[in-house]
């Protein structure tokens, strides 16, 4: 409702006759709303999708317009007063969908499955603000009441789908996730839906589309059985394209920019510490090629010599070494690296190609042979200045969780999903955290 009075208003305010009133811009107005309102929106929806969903029922009211102007003989002036009022509306409708989103969390979940379900779903979460589980409803065929625990890593559970709405509502859940497995069957899966029609809970499924990102999954019908389409994981050759020149002439027009930081970096780690100013080291890229990695030296210049010594002070677990204050590290190497300036001289390496400005974290060789081959799975792409694992917590995120991000990231990139992450960075360049 906001966001069409703000169109309306806006139509209004632009009226300049000699058409009695704004009809056409109204029109458009109307289509764009019953197309952004079609939609829809789900708690589980991405920001960025309803946004660009926002976006995207701006342009057929605007193209019937400008079609109405050129064969059906439209005052010219209505083209500017529908851009204006469906871009207005659209405008309000992105700030609410962006409001809503941040007052929403953390969504209240109540899992359907078995107790793996539930304890997988509450461990996961656990230490996120965006969601939380308040509660479980056990469905496996052998589990009798009587012998059901009571709850499942601190979640209250239940047995069984009979008292679904109820539960719901004492729970105040935002939405009921539905985990496939031998105790959920269709009907009981049908019989839920009915059971939740009068609440305000929305009912989600989840499990083997964990790792898919929702613009791959397209829904589906064969006969009366509803499917998933999920796309393979490789955008086209195009938006490969689009990707690369973006690299390159954003990288160039960057490393342009931070020239004189640069300098500044250079001087002042020189005049620290005995030793050169950019640090090279062999890092595995895409397809698991090598190449030099240039950052800005942060450690003492016999850094690698000392590494062996401190393997017992390692803090980080399995393939990484990292050590919150790790004795190699020099003054200006330390507010370089809280700062994550250090990592701006990798700026060279998207202008010859090696890296991207998003995507993976690259590693050194000897990190990749003790790697699986689902982290190896990164290599599908071009590593990146910055990518899921910097924005989400860096050296503070367990190893198997910053390989699962990834790996993620490889199998699911997007333009715009490159775009949130971008912004991401600043948040995460500003918070400092996991930067040591």
């Amino acid at each position: 409702m906001l966001a069409f009075g703000a169109g309306v208003a806006a139509a209004f305010a632009m009226d300049s006759g000699p058409f009695p009133a704004p009809f056409a811009a109204l029109g458009a107005l109307g289509i764009c709303m019953l197309s952004n309102y079609h939609r829809g929106q789900a708690v589980t929806t991405p920001l960025t999708r309803q946004l660009r969903g926002v976006g995207q029922s701006t342009m057929l009211p605007v193209a019937l317009v400008a079609v109405g102007v050129g064969f059906l003989g439209l005052p010219a002036a209505t083209i500017p007063e529908a851009i204006l009022a469906v871009t207005c509306a659209a405008a309000a409708s992105a700030v609410c969908r962006g409001v809503r989103w941040r007052l929403q969390a953390p969504v209240r979940v109540v899992v359907v499955g078995d107790r793996a379900a539930v304890a997988t779903a509450t461990a996961r979460w656990a230490g996120t603000p965006n969601f939380r589980v308040v509660g479980g409803m056990l469905m496996e065929p052998d589990l009798a009441p009587d012998a059901a625990p009571r709850e499942v890593l601190g979640v209250p559970t239940v047995v069984g789908l009979d008292r679904a709405a109820r539960l719901v509502e004492r729970w105040q859940a935002d939405l009921v996730l539905v985990t496939p497995g031998v105790g959920v069957s269709a009907e009981a899966f049908r019989r839920l839906t009915w059971a939740l029609a009068e609440t305000r809970a929305a009912v989600g499924v989840t499990g083997v589309l964990d790792s898919v990102a929702p613009h791959r999954i397209t829904p589906g019908r064969i006969e009366r059985s509803a499917i998933l389409d999920v796309r393979p994981p490789r955008p086209s050759r195009f938006v490969c394209g689009l990707k690369a020149a973006v690299d390159r002439c954003g990288g160039l027009v960057l490393l342009t920019l931070v020239s004189p930081l640069l300098l500044a970096m250079a001087i002042a780690v020189r005049v620290d510490s005995k030793g050169p100013a950019l640090f090279t080291q062999t890092r595995i890229g895409k397809d698991g090629r090598p190449f030099q990695v240039y950052k800005m030296r942060t450690m003492v210049s016999d850094a690698d010599s000392i590494k062996s010594g401190l393997a017992e002070q390692n803090e980080y677990d399995s393939v990484l070494f990292k050590i919150r204050r790790d004795p190699r590290t020099t003054r200006v190497g330390h507010f370089l690296r809280k700062s994550s300036l250090d990592e701006l001289p990798q700026l060279l390496n998207v202008v010859r190609g090696d890296m991207s400005l998003v995507g993976p974290r690259p590693f050194v060789p000897d990190e990749v042979a003790r790697m699986d081959n689902d982290s190896l799975r990164r290599h599908a792409v071009k590593p990146g200045i910055t990518g899921l694992w910097q924005v989400s917590g860096r050296s503070d995120l367990e190893w198997g969780e910053s390989s699962a991000l990834d790996t993620y990231y490889a199998d699911n990139w997007g333009l715009s999903g490159d775009v949130a992450i971008a912004l991401r960075t600043v948040q995460a360049v500003l918070k400092a955290e996991g930067a040591y």
